[in-house]
């Protein structure tokens, strides 16, 4: 009797088998897409056109008190997405206690150009979103040599160097990255790397 239920139950089992088997066929098919896409960029120029033009040659010979011509700009590149800009300037401060080189905007002592913002952390920032072809106002047009120099002192440098990041992706949506603050920009460019 033993022989006959195992008989029964294999039977049974392989039975099983192949119904279990015989529902594991599906349809199957395969399809695939490529997408393509570019990743934007952010890209800059920093000139000086009324420097190069006129305040280089000048500043071979100039004396204490002077006004020099120097226009930092910043120029988008056509191609790149809309971006924010900021500007460290260094060698402004290099006479001591004869006095600072000052930068100035239409005439007027350390007055910035429209739409430029000292920060706390020492960079000027530009504090509108700038957009692919679009050019910065001057961040000042003048700087002046303190009235305290007598001619004996070793001038440096004065270096300029622009820095953008992207725009996009600083608040959710564009319209909110437009009205961002001085401190809101200057924090994403640290959330940015720099």
């Amino acid at each position: 009797m033993k022989k006959k239920i195992m008989a029964v139950c294999l039977t049974v089992c392989l039975a099983a088998v192949a119904v279990i088997g015989g529902t594991l066929a599906y349809f199957t098919d395969k399809d695939e897409a490529e997408n393509v896409f570019t990743v934007g960029n952010v890209n800059i120029d920093l000139t000086e056109p009324n420097w190069d033009a006129e305040g280089s040659k000048d500043a071979d010979t100039v004396y204490p008190g002077e006004p020099l011509k120097k226009d930092p700009t910043v120029t988008v590149d056509e191609k790149s997405n809309p971006c924010f800009v900021r500007i460290s300037v260094e060698g402004l401060k290099q006479f001591g206690e004869k006095g600072d080189i000052i930068y100035r905007t239409d005439n007027v002592d350390n007055k910035l150009g429209e739409n430029w913002v000292l920060h706390t952390d020492g960079y000027y920032y530009y504090t509108k979103v700038m957009e692919a072809g679009q050019t910065t106002d001057a961040l000042f047009d003048q700087i002046v040599m303190p009235t305290a120099l007598t001619g004996n002192e070793e001038a440096q440098p004065i270096n300029v160097v622009a820095q953008a990041v992207q725009a996009q992706g600083a608040k959710a949506s564009f319209a909110d990255v437009q009205n961002m603050t001085v401190e809101e920009i200057a924090a994403w460019f640290t959330t940015c790397g720099f």
